[in-house]
């Protein structure tokens, strides 16, 4: 599924750092599934932007048509055979497996809706538009594979989502705070990426918004960052001193709080670490079209 050049891009981002700092206390099994997951997220990031798919219309399409097929299989036709989705077939029959009706649901919902942001991000490119920044911070969330992720999280950390009506809104709001601060970091780390590409990320955004230089607008985006990780600290603690659901409830709740904010903390720490972001040796370098995972 890789060439030489993507397999170096793999192992240069350095996956099994975010993967042993997600799951501190992670069986070998489950951190290493965390990690292939990780690893299929960002390859089929780079497919899309580093290999340009989708720069004619419908080619992502056709690319992303297998993975919604694996997913749910009576939404399109049987293309799930190609090696991508039967990568992803792997993984999802192996995380899946022994997991609730409700959270095999939520993980096709969020997948489903990165992959139809990535669809949208790409037209977007292809047209030439340019989004005010409230749209484009409401699509990096869906295109960033957080919300996936954690998911894959709750089966791999043992700690599944609380539904129910009292802590909904804020368990939202947690995980959204996630894919927010993942998402606005990693345009920090390839912002030269994006702007070589001439790609829009945060940075760029925030500098034709305000007619500012880019020095400040990555001031002013990682201020950004700051001010949603304050938010995330407020909505942890609110859901950490919740009283009202039953005590096996409550523990549950605070194990996933716990679980979220680790790997808050795991994708900070991960995005210093990474190489995933340096240049490319001369001799297996591609011109770059951008880095959005």
């Amino acid at each position: 599924m890789t060439d030489a050049r993507e397999e170096q891009r793999l192992v240069a981002a350095r996956l099994n750092v975010l993967a042993d700092c997600a799951l501190p206390q992670g069986g070998v099994a489950d951190v290493a599934l965390t990690a292939r997951w990780a690893a299929f997220i960002c390859w089929v990031d780079d497919q899309i932007d580093r290999r340009g798919v989708g720069s004619v219309p419908g080619e992502l399409e056709r690319f992303t048509a297998p993975l919604r097929q694996v997913l749910a299989p009576e939404t399109v036709p049987s293309v799930a055979g190609l090696p991508h989705a039967a990568v992803l077939r792997r993984l999802w029959e192996q995380t899946a497996a022994g997991m609730p009706t409700r959270w095999r649901r939520r993980f096709t919902t969020d997948y489903t809706d990165f992959l139809n942001a990535c669809e949208q991000e790409v037209a977007l490119r292809r047209s030439g538009a340019r989004l005010p920044l409230a749209e484009y911070l409401d699509l990096r969330r869906r295109t960033i594979t957080l919300l996936p992720m954690l998911d894959i999280l709750e089966r791999t950390g043992r700690a599944q989502l609380v539904e129910d009506p009292r802590v909904d809104a804020r368990l939202r709001d947690l995980r959204g705070a996630v894919a927010d601060v993942a998402g606005w970091a990693n345009d920090l780390a390839s912002a030269a990426d994006d702007e070589a590409a001439g790609q829009d990320n945060l940075v760029s955004v925030l500098a034709r918004q305000d007619g500012c230089s880019t020095g400040t607008a990555r001031r002013r985006a990682a201020a950004m960052i700051e001010e949603r990780r304050a938010a995330f600290r407020t909505t942890a603690a609110a859901l950490r001193a919740e009283t009202r659901l039953q005590q096996d409830r409550l523990e549950e709740l605070r194990r996933y709080v716990d679980l979220v904010e680790r790997f808050m903390a795991a994708t900070l720490h991960w995005l210093a670490a990474t190489g995933r972001f340096a240049p490319l040796e001369p001799s297996t370098a591609h011109q770059p079209s951008g880095s959005r995972s």
